[in-house]
């Protein structure tokens, strides 16, 4: 009796493990790209997942006419291209690499080649804002204080009379502008005093370091 065998290649291996990486949620709803919803629409919505994953704490106008008419298989397509990206950029996937993806999923050729193209049109920026995701330090830029004061009042007797501070640290973000609180603390002059040296001296060994 003969028994059929099939040669995997590597190239067939990386897309199997690959294909491992996406989802069945994923799948479906890229599915639905030029076959629930028309050409013109899916390209709509592949562009503004890609606005919606470049700039996630901007605010993203929403596009009406993409949910007109298959609002939930809309919604759904609009998750899977943003993970779509997400997965290809994290392992570093390029042009030739997504369009065998997409194909051995068996989607709409329309679709494959609109979403190949956007990802290698922007796949520079896409890699910068990948960067940025994960557990990282904050990037503080910015600091603000202020005075305030405990002083007697005919409501109270008791008043140390001494001025404390305020400290707030922050950053602003790249994509809005906007300033970001990072940390705030209160402390008296002593303890501001004491933080300041401490930072001196901190400064005066990474100079050490840095001639070394």
């Amino acid at each position: 009796m003969a028994t059929a065998t099939q040669n995997i290649t590597p190239s067939n291996a990386s897309i199997i493990a690959n294909n491992e990486l996406i989802s069945s949620t994923m799948v479906a709803g890229l599915k639905n790209l030029s076959t629930t919803l028309s050409t013109g629409i899916s390209k709509i919505l592949i562009a503004n997942s890609l606005k919606l994953t470049l700039y996630p704490d901007a605010t993203i106008a929403r596009v009406p006419e993409i949910y007109a008419t298959h609002a939930a298989s809309a919604k759904q397509s609009e998750y899977a291209v943003v993970a779509l990206y997400a997965v290809a950029t994290k392992h570093g996937w390029d042009g030739v690499t997504m369009r065998q993806q997409l194909e051995s999923l068996g989607l709409h050729g329309a679709a494959i080649d609109e979403l190949t193209r956007v990802y290698e049109d922007n796949h520079k920026d896409l890699v910068m804002r990948q960067l940025q995701l994960g557990h990282s330090f904050p990037h503080i830029t910015d600091v603000q204080w202020r005075i305030v004061c405990d002083a007697k009042s005919s409501t109270a007797d008791c008043s140390s009379g001494e001025p404390h501070f305020i400290i707030n640290l922050g950053q602003q973000r790249s994509s809005s502008g906007e300033r970001q609180t990072i940390v705030e603390f209160i402390c008296n002059a002593e303890e501001l005093h004491s933080l300041i040296n401490r930072l001196k001296d901190i400064e005066r060994h990474c100079r050490q370091v840095a001639s070394i």
